[in-house]
């Protein structure tokens, strides 16, 4: 979605009255299905933050996907240093996984 959808989405959830780059649900704790989340992402938000960074724009919107993903499977980054550091963790495994992936390889080679 764009970032306009994302900050109403955020306020009407969170009370944020500003645009973010994800938002993520978990069901793990009562959703019975093979879903174990949903994850929303500001395409938008992801293009400036690739270009601010000087990576290319998959990279930062995978990078999103994995961020929601850790999120999901329960990590928080604000509950403090400790858990950041195991958020952060996990990512940097997640992602160093995508982005050798072979389909992902073929996606930036295009």
């Amino acid at each position: 979605m764009d970032d306009r959808k994302i900050a109403l989405m955020n306020r009407d959830l969170f009370g944020k009255d500003r645009p973010t780059n994800v938002i993520s649900f978990s069901y793990l704790d009562g959703m019975p299905g093979e879903a174990v989340g949903d994850i929303v992402i500001s395409v938008e938000r992801a293009a400036d933050e690739a270009c601010a960074a000087g990576i290319p724009f998959y990279e930062r919107l995978f990078g999103l996907v994995v961020h929601g993903i850790v999120h999901i499977l329960g990590y928080d980054h604000t509950k403090g240093a400790s858990e950041a550091r195991k958020m952060r963790y996990r990512e940097k495994n997640l992602m160093g996984v995508v982005l050798g992936h072979p389909a992902y390889l073929a996606l930036i080679d295009e």
